[in-house]
């Protein structure tokens, strides 16, 4: 069996970590509001990366869950006004910003402290030792 990927949404992200993260937290509340054990399934399998999300996109199970939640905001979204639609807009401007800020931070973080990532393979390998 393959190995997971740290990041399993950075493939379809193009290696941008805020819409990784972005991609990550959709999922997560998507799989939230709905029952379809399949979808959710599928969902546990991307955000594991056991499967790429390209891969289950296209599925059934993806259209069943997601086309009537797509609609439902559809519909939301076609009774906004336009300064409201301009409102919304601006605020997920502002929240991607912040995330990409945070990621921007956290990855700066990582490297000051020689860490090479949530997953480096170095967690056995701490600086405390039992042999002193």
């Amino acid at each position: 069996m393959a190995e997971a990927s740290p990041d399993p949404l950075l493939d379809v992200a193009r290696g941008d970590a805020a819409l990784s993260r972005h991609l990550r937290n959709s999922l997560t509340l998507l799989r939230g509001k709905t029952e379809d054990p399949e979808f959710r399934r599928l969902v546990d399998d991307v955000l594991t990366g056991r499967r790429g999300l390209r891969d289950v996109a296209g599925s059934a199970a993806f259209a069943r869950a997601l086309n009537p939640l797509a609609e439902q905001g559809a519909e939301q979204y076609r009774a906004l006004s336009d300064e409201e639609r301009d409102e919304l807009a601006e605020l997920g401007e502002r929240q991607f910003a912040e995330l990409r800020e945070r990621e921007r931070a956290e990855a700066q973080r990582r490297g000051a402290d020689g860490e090479h990532g949530p997953d480096d393979g170095d967690d056995d390998f701490g600086d405390r030792t039992y042999l002193r």
